[in-house]
């Protein structure tokens, strides 16, 4: 496991904690079922009024269903921290999805010239996998910043729910005998969001929280 953490340790957020990119082919989400609130965030986001024309960015893309499946979109940004699922969007071939490793806690620009860019940022788990909350503060700061006004971050309350920290891991099947993913293992308390961590968010941000439904909000990003 030494030689793992040497290997992977490589970038940091902006107040020093270490964090992780997967640039050796472990195993993650990409052959994965899709979510529920996956598929609860497409067929919100393939409504006619939502779709014309927009761009996107989607913060930890999996499978690439939501790219797979929506409609009329003119620019699909992902991001992972997994390069198995980055290979996996590519080699879907599609023309409007640009796809980058990369950890959303990272210092500096998650993204090149991406400022009042976005429609839509979709984060299932918005602090889920936050390493301090000054990196968390900070995601949140380059999402405003990435978004147009009026523009809004989708998450989950189901997925904020969680707490998980990635580990790269052997493990052993009898398809794939051993082999290399990315496991997650229980993470802080603190990275556990409410619909009151919501609203404290808003108010610190300047956002407007609308409920889409019984799971999934929406912070809309006021002029």
């Amino acid at each position: 496991m030494n030689f793992l953490k040497k290997k992977f340790d490589t970038i940091k957020c902006s107040n020093g904690c270490v964090l992780f990119e997967d640039r050796s082919n472990y195993s993650y989400w990409e052959n994965n079922e899709v979510t529920s609130d996956e598929k609860e965030i497409t067929e919100f986001l393939n409504q006619s009024e939502l779709s014309e024309n927009k761009n996107l960015l989607h913060i930890g893309v999996g499978n690439s269903h939501i790219a797979q499946n929506l409609k009329n979109y003119s620019c699909i940004d992902g991001i992972t921290i997994s390069n198995n699922e980055l290979k996996n969007a590519h080699n879907l071939n599609i023309s409007n999805y640009n796809i980058y490793l990369k950890n959303k806690y990272s210092s500096g620009d998650l993204l090149k010239n991406r400022i009042g860019f976005y429609d839509f940022i979709i984060d299932n788990n918005l602090k889920s996998f936050a390493c301090c909350n000054n990196a968390f503060e900070d995601l949140i700061s380059k999402y405003k910043n990435y978004l147009k006004n009026n523009g809004s971050i989708i998450s989950s309350l189901r997925g904020m729910r969680w707490s998980r920290i990635v580990k790269p891991v052997y493990s052993f099947s009898f398809k794939k005998l051993f082999y290399k993913r990315l496991k997650e293992f229980d993470g802080p308390i603190k990275n556990l969001m409410n619909k009151d961590d919501c609203l404290e968010l808003c108010n610190k941000f300047n956002l407007q929280m609308i409920e889409i439904s019984t799971h999934l909000v929406q912070f809309i990003k006021k002029k």
